[in-house]
């Protein structure tokens, strides 16, 4: 069972696994506008590619969540633990419900569906992406009091009852606060479970063993995406057969990105880029949806309208737009809450504040305001 051992040593391929995933993220919903918009047909090669994407790049973000989730508990506590995710993804919540309905309602003549200024109201029925902020508060809550990685046998129980809920909820995604990707749970708990100090051993093994891995992860769903699979994560009802069938390719799809991200950080030039992202997988998660959609709307506008060549500009905007603006916001107090909590929040949200003379001074090295990698828990930039 999974561990927390003191000070763990940083394993790049594990960032670089969270940049691969919110790639994807934002891929898929780079094309979903496209195909929205009209711009692509239902068989076009990337919307095949962003059907397969959706098999498995949420479960794997999930999966990686669960790994960090041992490590704070133990630091924390389960109710300090469930108190700082809690405050941070509701707050983050109701703020990003905000912004992007209200980004939504000045550009409801662009859009390719326009939203309801009314709806703005109606908080506990979630829209767009921001349904993963109440699953990471369930998740939260969940593990957290089931603990599945102190034994075996909790693991086993757990791991059951949460594959329980998987195969029963699969596809059923209601736009209600907390019950969209109740799915996911089983993929969060087997991270925990795994836990980093595990994961972290293993990604640092043969590069030719991780190979020949993600080759059988990859052959494996692509084998599997023939069948009558579905997303567990859009709502698309599905029988028991059905669910089974799709949570496998989850789990293909999910191995098939650990090898490539290990591939991944071994390429120099990208790893240590790779890496940055992957620890501010937050911030792109939150902002993404804004700049793939503005430029596919700016590009059309003036006269681009091929398919590959919006993706090709979207999808680089998408995640460096968000992580620009995640790198600049984080030093500096006046900024940072768009993507944290204000500094008094978050100060009550990690419990009793030292006294004065014991708190840290500003120079020395601590972990960075900002830094809410989207799988992790909120100590994992030390990971």
């Amino acid at each position: 069972m999974t561990e927390a051992p003191a000070r763990p040593q940083r394993v790049h391929a594990i960032d670089v696994a969270r940049a691969v995933a919110i790639v994807g993220v934002a891929a898929n919903h780079s094309i979903d506008g496209m195909l929205n918009a009209g711009l692509i047909p239902a068989d076009h090669p990337l919307e095949t590619v962003n059907s397969a994407l959706y098999l498995f790049r949420m479960p794997a973000l999930a999966f990686l969540l669960g790994l960090f989730v041992p490590r704070a508990v133990t630091k924390r506590g389960g109710v300090g633990y469930v108190r700082e995710r809690v405050s941070l993804m509701l707050y983050l919540y109701l703020l990003w419900y905000v912004l992007q309905s209200a980004a939504e309602a000045a550009t409801n003549g662009l859009k390719n569906t326009p939203r309801d200024t009314g709806s703005i109201w109606s908080v506990w029925i979630t829209f767009a992406h921001l349904w993963f902020l109440p699953f990471l508060i369930v998740t939260s809550v969940v593990l957290a009091v089931s603990r599945p990685w102190v034994s075996r046998s909790r693991g086993l129980v757990v791991g059951v009852a949460l594959l329980g809920v998987s195969l029963v909820t699969w596809g059923w995604n209601p736009d209600v606060f907390g019950l969209t990707g109740l799915s996911l749970l089983v993929f969060a708990a087997a991270g925990s479970v795994v836990g980093l100090p595990l994961l972290g051993a293993l990604m640092q093994r043969s590069v030719w063993g991780w190979t020949a891995v993600g080759a059988v992860g990859l052959a494996a769903l692509v084998l599997i995406d023939q069948l009558d699979v579905v997303p567990g994560t859009v709502p698309a009802p599905a029988d028991l057969a059905q669910s089974a069938l799709s949570l496998c390719a989850a789990v293909a799809g999910t191995v098939a990105l650990l090898a490539v991200s290990v591939l991944l950080s071994h390429v120099t030039p990208l790893r240590g880029l790779l890496a940055a992202i992957g620890r501010r997988t937050l911030p792109i998660y939150l902002a993404h949806v804004i700049v793939v959609a503005g430029v596919r709307v700016v590009l059309l506008a003036v006269g681009v309208d091929e398919p590959f060549v919006i993706a090709a500009i979207a999808i680089p905007l998408g995640v460096a737009v968000p992580f620009v603006a995640a790198v600049f916001a984080e030093p500096r107090p006046w900024a940072n809450w768009v993507f944290d909590l204000p500094r008094p929040w978050k100060t009550w949200s990690q419990g009793a504040r030292p006294p004065a003379a014991q708190r840290p001074l500003a120079h020395v090295s601590q972990p960075r305001q900002g830094e809410h990698p989207l799988p992790p828990a909120p100590d994992s930039t030390q990971a």
